[in-house]
This record gives structure tokens, C-alpha cells and sequence, in this order.
């Protein structure tokens, strides 16, 4: 299967800052980052946008040191994916408004909004790619479809530049990151060959152009 558009990846999130106590003599003397960060988190969750395939997935919470002290601080991560590049500007400026809704008065709050690997789009250089490819995997009787995803990877860089760019041809597999993850090996085999003639057919070509 290749991948003809990525989404792009984002780390967005907030840092809190509260006031350390000790949990049971002086719990009212505290400001406990740990749970403006959990209000934080629940306002924030409902800001991915399915109409635009944006998605918002908290995944990394951090807070406290010891159970016996009111933790002074905590920091949140949420996992963004974007097809559009703008919609990274929309989440940057919905994490600010949100975060200024605080259950703690008495605390801060930092929003952290890091762009990672930009959108994969879809291109002409790159369809015509896969249409060659499409005719290699034809002649050793495998189908080679098209699809899009919402993983990332290198690819998404040579992409965003416009240039053709042939993605997730290597093993395949399914479950990713999951316990039943798995790859293969009959249609890993069955891949390098195709990619084995498609390496063939381009030398050949370069050494026409001599």
C-alpha cells in the first residue's frame, strides 16, 4: 500500500505551576498544579476537528513528586495531527483562549505549541511516481493501492517541498504501537522484490542518460 498524503504532526500542551504544601498539615497553604492541569486537559479535549481529519489526543501527563505534597507543578502533552498547515495556527490560538479558563486562580499556565513534521500533500510528480510503480507491481502480479494516513514520517519533508516522493513502501503489517503489532513476512517478501525491479528499471534509465 503506499501513501500518497500524511498528516502533520504536532506536541501541543501546557505547563502549570502551582505552590508545593505539605498534603496533610497545610493542604490550603498549596496551589496544586496536578489538578488545573486535569481541568486543562478535559476544556482542551474536544478541539479536534473530524471535518478537517485534525485530531487532539492527550497522551503524557506528568505532575507530582510525593504523595504527602501538594505538587507545585505539571506538564501535559497532546499528540496533534493536521492535514492542513493552518489548522496548526487554529490549535495554537484555541490552547492560549482556553487556558486563560482556570479552576486554580492561584496558578500559571505556560501553553507549549511545537510543529513537527509538516502535511504530506498529495502532488503531481508524486502521482505520476506511483502510477510507474503501480505497472512494476503489475508485472509480478501484486496490487499496489493508494491510500492516505495519519502516521508520519521523513517522507512528509521531501513532500512539503513538492517532490515526488514514494512512501511506506517497506513491511506490512498492522496494530502499530498496539500488543498485537505485527509484520508480515510472505508480503514482506513479495515488497522487496517489486522494489528490487523498480531499483533495476531506474539504473538502467541512468545509464541510458550517460
Amino acid at each position: 500500500m503506499y501513501i500518497r498524503r500524511r498528516k502533520g504532526i504536532g506536541n501541543f500542551g501546557f505547563e502549570v505551576k502551582g505552590k508545593a504544601a505539605h498534603a496533610g498539615a497545610e493542604p490550603e497553604k498549596g496551589c496544586n498544579a496536578l489538578l488545573e492541569a486535569a481541568h486543562q486537559s478535559l476544556q482542551m479535549k474536544n478541539l479536534s476537528n473530524p471535518s478537517k481529519q485534525t485530531t487532539v489526543n492527550f497522551t503524557l501527563f506528568q505532575a507530582g513528586e510525593r504523595a504527602n505534597i501538594i505538587p507545585d507543578s505539571a506538564k501535559v502533552q497532546a499528540d496533534v495531527r493536521v492535514l492542513e498547515a493552518v489548522e496548526f495556527d487554529r490549535l495554537e490560538r484555541d490552547f492560549t483562549k482556553i487556558s486563560q479558563n482556570k479552576l486554580l486562580p492561584c496558578t500559571q499556565i505556560k501553553v507549549v505549541a511545537e510543529r513537527g513534521r509538516p502535511p504530506f500533500p498529495p502532488n503531481s510528480k508524486t502521482d505520476a511516481l506511483v502510477k510507474k510503480a503501480q505497472a512494476i507491481y503489475k508485472e509480478i502480479k501484486l496490487n499496489l493501492g493508494v491510500e492516505g494516513s495519519g502516521g508520519g514520517t521523513d517522507g512528509n519533508y521531501a513532500a512539503a517541498v513538492g517532490t515526488a516522493t514514494l512512501d511506506a513502501l517497506g513491511p506490512v503489517g498492522g496494530g502499530a504501537h498496539g500488543v498485537d503489532e505485527y509484520i508480515g513476512v510472505a508480503e514482506k517478501e513479495k515488497k522487496a522484490g517489486a522494489i528490487r525491479l523498480s531499483d533495476q528499471r531506474n539504473i538502467s534509465r541512468c545509464k541510458r542518460r550517460r
